[in-house]
């Protein structure tokens, strides 16, 4: 059984450019996600799935200084990108992780892969059903349902040229269709309402905070920690308030 973690991640942002290149207490974000991936157990291997290699190259650089092999693909159609790179890669499970979620959990991670290999789920996730903070967002699917939703999702267009061009999320087919079993990972209250990902300067603003606060103590802080220190220190979500969502 192989067990892949597929990060998603390129280069260009419109919103804040080059974001994954940024240093944090002396290292870049790409090499302290990747601290934090290595804490994920039952993997067999971690891949970069980019877009087009002429905008990703310093992105492709920084990852195989690393020691992370990637795939290029499909700039805008994330599934076909996701759906090549497993068939190149022979994948049979796939963990989704992004580059705008540099604070995710691995203890979290490591729960969602033992319920998911110990089931007959499709997809498991922890954002269909939001009680986590946005940033700690991942999902675990097969390569079996993967392949169902490209080829499911690929039928509504006439010209292959245009499903390609098209915007498509790599999971979101997975997780709306009934045809698919999800599974859906619930924290114990809803605290969705606190913005951990990485979009905009003030959102890099507050992960730097975070970690210039936990990491020289402990590499690995995990959730609770960072939830233990914005109950100390409040006004630290002021930095990106004006982009987090409100719980109705």
């Amino acid at each position: 059984m192989k067990n892949h973690i597929f990060i998603q991640a390129r280069q260009g942002s419109k919103r804040f450019s080059d974001k994954i290149l940024k240093k944090i207490c002396g290292e870049s974000i790409v090499t302290l996600m990747l601290e934090r991936i290595r804490k994920i157990q039952n993997i067999d291997d971690v891949f970069l799935v980019t877009g087009p290699i002429e905008s990703n190259k310093q992105v492709i650089s920084e990852f195989k200084k690393n020691g992370i092999e990637y795939f290029s693909g499909s700039e805008e159609n994330i599934l076909d990108r996701f759906y090549h790179a497993a068939k190149l890669f022979e994948s049979e499970n796939i963990i989704r992780l992004t580059g705008d979620n540099p604070l995710l959990d691995f203890n979290i991670i490591n729960d969602g892969i033992n319920i998911f290999l110990d089931s007959n789920y499709d997809i498991l996730s922890n954002n269909r059903k939001k009680t986590y903070p946005l940033g700690i967002n991942f999902e675990i699917f097969s390569n079996n349902a993967l392949k169902k939703s490209w080829e499911m999702t690929s039928k509504k267009f006439s010209e292959e040229n245009d499903f390609i061009k098209t915007f498509i999320p790599p999971t979101a087919f997975m997780l709306q269709n009934v045809n698919f079993k999800n599974f859906d990972l619930i924290y114990e209250k809803n605290i969705s309402n606190i913005r951990l990902t990485l979009d905009y300067y003030e959102d890099f603003q507050l992960i730097s905070k975070i970690f210039e606060s936990l990491y020289p103590q402990n590499k690995f802080f995990a959730l609770d920690e960072i939830l233990k220190l914005l109950e100390k220190n409040p006004e630290l979500l002021k930095i990106n308030k004006k982009y987090s969502t409100k719980i109705f």
